[in-house]
């Protein structure tokens, strides 16, 4: 009998040392380049500005022409939304959307391909995601890979959402502390 109790207490007690905890991984960001936000029922996932297939950064002194990836989901099961547009916080540059930006009840919205994304020409297609593409123009000297720079998702229902959309460095790019075209003021050199 004093046996039992002794097991029954042992088991208690175990049973609840992790009771009111928090894992570790609870609050750990996803390792992917893009930001995250949501909209209402919509998610969107990876928001990113996509580094120059071609390894170039010229496109960044240029102010572009610099490609979107994102994926939105539509987590309504009954109400289709709209993506509107897209604009740059401070009203500069352009971005144009090609495609279809209708969203459809649990249905998604993706944009652009990830550089260094790996996928083989057999991957089959998901017939509810719609794909688009997004290119950006005429882009604040702020956009620096590595930095963040505030953009503005506008929906039809959801409305408006802004979100700091993280500038792709790229796989092999030295760190760079300012945007382009900002000088260091001196004695600040690291």
């Amino acid at each position: 009998m004093a046996a039992a109790t002794i097991a029954s207490g042992l088991l208690i007690g175990t049973t609840a040392c992790g009771a009111g905890q928090i894992a570790q991984t609870a609050d750990q960001a996803p390792a992917i380049n893009g930001n995250e936000i949501d909209a209402g029922p919509l998610a969107l996932r990876d928001v990113h500005i996509i580094f120059p297939k071609d390894g170039s950064t010229q496109a960044f002194v240029d102010g572009g022409p610099l490609e979107m990836a994102f994926l939105i989901s539509n987590g309504s099961p009954d109400t289709t939304d709209t993506l509107e547009g897209i604009s740059f916080a401070d009203g500069s540059g352009q971005v144009e959307i090609e495609g279809r930006r209708t969203i459809g009840p649990n249905q998604s919205l993706r944009a652009g391909e990830p550089a260094l994304l790996l996928t083989t020409s057999n991957e089959p297609t998901d017939p509810s995601e719609e794909r688009i593409t997004v290119t950006v123009t005429g882009a604040p000297p702020s956009l620096t890979p590595g930095l963040t720079v505030p953009m503005v998702f506008d929906f039809e229902k959801a409305g408006e959402t802004t979100i700091d959309v993280p500038v792709d460095a790229g796989a092999i790019l030295p760190r760079q502390d300012h945007p382009r075209g900002v000088e260091e003021a001196e004695g600040e050199a690291h």
